[in-house]
């Protein structure tokens, strides 16, 4: 299995049941306070971590799924993410995910359960299938009713992609 760091949301933790459903040895996650954080500084924050850990693979949730489609460009990391946040608007410094973060031939899907109540999954599924596989479930909710599904997203990854 590959090395994993898990990207928490907004106001979660390690302590997420999104980190603790990963069936992985080698899993990763910093908690990191994104209220109280710059943009600036949540993404130095991350690539030092990436830079000490040397992921394999690259999964986020909510925020979390925002700070992964952002690191897997930057370092060519394979992705995945779930109910992802592609405009954040708790801090006027976060910029939307647009076409540039996600034009290019980095392995990334998406695990999307549509009932997130938070968040408009119908739209951010319809504007991530253009460029990577999204596996959408009916019903849900936005800390996911199903995380353990993230395990069959790594084991597409690893299949399809030989991560």
């Amino acid at each position: 299995m590959s090395k994993i760091l898990f990207m928490h949301g907004l106001d979660s933790s390690r302590d997420s049941t999104k980190f603790h459903a990963l069936d992985a040895a080698q899993k990763y996650c910093i908690d990191i306070d994104y209220r109280n954080l710059n943009y600036d500084t949540v993404a130095h924050l991350y690539q030092d971590i990436i830079q000490k850990i040397q992921p394999k693979i690259i999964i986020g949730h909510s925020l979390g799924g925002y700070w992964a489609l952002k690191m897997s460009q930057l370092f060519r990391i394979p992705a995945i993410i779930a109910n992802p946040s592609l405009r954040p608007d708790f801090r006027t410094d976060y910029h939307p995910i647009t076409e540039h973060d996600l034009e290019h031939d980095i392995p990334q899907t998406a695990y999307i359960e549509l009932g997130d109540e938070i968040l408009d999954m119908y739209q951010t599924s319809s504007i991530l299938e253009s460029y990577m596989h999204v596996e959408m479930m009916q019903g849900g909710h936005h800390r996911l009713a199903l995380p353990e599904n993230l395990n069959r997203m790594l084991e597409y990854m690893q299949k399809t992609f030989s991560i």
